[in-house]
């Protein structure tokens, strides 16, 4: 029972609290303390009341234990007991759906977010609330709302964004989020004129590689020199696997004097790479810089095209 909610969708659970909203705006108007907390709300979810002008928040016991904390000890809080938990990453957001909420922008406080146990790692929380009782001027005295722990179903959604973003092999990024990153940067250089480079590249002679050593040994060199590169990226540059051993380095940022730099560098890493049973790898580039009234596909193209140069100039080099 306890745990009965927690692959429920979204959906699911907000049939689930209009349910029991429906049972409790029976008993609000008591402003019973000792209700409220008591309520039974059943399975995984906590339940508050916040007093807006006193800053009081009341909770049921789950609230506050499912972070870690003794409610006992805890006592009387504050709407900051709760916000200044939360992650940084999403502080903002859910400041800005409640800032909305207050002030009539939208009909009910419905935010996700991460925020901190006693030990310091996060759950996710599904929270929404609404405005039970306003003064004669229709400001807000009392917001009632529900909270949710949605941490496994979250976790579960994470893993499936991953399995479809990433290669499952080597976990660099997938062909389909390559188009879409490359959209975004051509949108951003049409709007601000940000430049930014690819580079396209291929491991020379990997079929060799696979027919002599084995698929599991060609699957090793990927993974080995994704890794690689992986490690040296800025943090803002972005692998993807193309297909079998073709990659493509984005470079967001950057011109064509930065981009050819960043490939010279891969290059002689590359060279330096010993991948066991196989040993040294070596591969073909291809770098452009994005001009401006290109497609997608022109782009790709003009850098596969400059790959290929390389290829047939003998392998192992650099072609921009």
């Amino acid at each position: 029972m306890a745990n009965q909610y927690s692959k429920w969708t979204k959906e699911d659970l907000i049939k689930k609290i209009y349910t029991l909203e429906e049972q409790l705006k029976k008993e609000l108007d008591s402003n019973n303390d000792s209700f409220l907390v008591e309520f039974p709300w059943a399975g995984n979810l906590g339940q508050w009341y916040w007093l807006y002008n006193q800053n009081k928040v009341v909770f049921n016991d789950k609230k506050v234990s499912q972070l870690g904390y003794d409610p006992v000890v805890v006592g009387e809080v504050g709407f900051e007991f709760f916000t200044e938990k939360l992650h940084p990453d999403d502080y903002e957001n859910v400041m800005q759906n409640m800032r909305d909420h207050l002030t009539g922008k939208t009909k009910a406080y419905e935010v996700e977010y991460r925020i901190r146990h006693k030990d310091g790692h996060y759950l996710w929380y599904y929270d929404r609330g609404t405005i039970t009782k306003r003064d004669s001027s229709g400001k807000p005295l009392m917001l009632q709302g529900i909270v949710f722990d949605i941490s496994e179903s979250k976790k579960i959604e994470l893993e499936l964004i991953q399995l479809s973003e990433r290669d499952t092999l080597t976990h660099a990024y997938n062909r389909r989020l390559l188009f879409i990153k490359l959209d975004d940067l051509i949108k951003l250089k049409v709007h601000e004129t940000t430049p930014f480079a690819l580079i396209m590249f291929d491991i020379d002679h990997f079929k060799k590689i696979n027919d002599r050593y084995g698929h599991l040994v060609g699957d090793d060199v990927l993974v080995t020199l994704t890794k690689l590169i992986m490690d040296d990226k800025r943090s803002s540059d972005l692998i993807y696997r193309y297909g079998g051993e073709e990659f493509f380095l984005v470079l967001p940022n950057t011109d064509i004097k930065g981009a050819v730099k960043t490939a010279q560098r891969l290059h002689q890493l590359i060279s330096k790479l010993f991948i066991p049973k196989v040993g040294h790898i070596s591969v073909s580039m291809g770098v452009v810089e994005y001009q401006s009234q290109e497609t997608i596909d022109d782009v790709i193209k003009r850098v596969d095209d400059l790959m290929y140069q390389a290829k047939k100039a003998g392998r192992n080099q650099i072609k921009s």
